[in-house]
């Protein structure tokens, strides 16, 4: 390259994208989620298969047995759905500096 070429230059090149202020939350979203993530690939696959083994064990086989362990996958998955929704409304909102925000409660007579 000769000195007489310039270099391009890119307008987004001095833009600076600052890390969230409360880091601690953000992590905890992350591990949150992939907990219930893994929750949700894991745990209906062994209730599935631990209800099917629990009901044979009953003499209840065929398209019963089949019926009730898909039942109890599909509760588990909604189990673990209302488990994260539960979890992210109860969790603590913070400001664009990483205090905690305490809402006043409004008492009405």
């Amino acid at each position: 390259m000769d000195a007489t070429e310039e270099q391009p230059s890119f307008p987004d090149e001095d833009i600076f994208i600052p890390l969230p202020v409360h880091k601690a939350q953000a992590n905890k979203a992350i591990l949150l989620l992939l907990f219930f993530s893994f929750l949700m690939v894991s745990l209906p696959f062994l209730v599935f298969f631990a209800t099917k083994n629990i009901l044979q064990d009953y003499n209840i086989t065929g398209f019963n047995n089949v019926v009730w362990s898909v039942s109890a996958a599909v509760l588990t998955v909604n189990l673990i759905i209302a488990g994260y929704v539960y979890i992210a409304f109860k969790e603590q909102e913070y400001d664009s500096e990483g205090r905690p925000i305490i809402e006043d409660k409004i008492k009405s007579d």
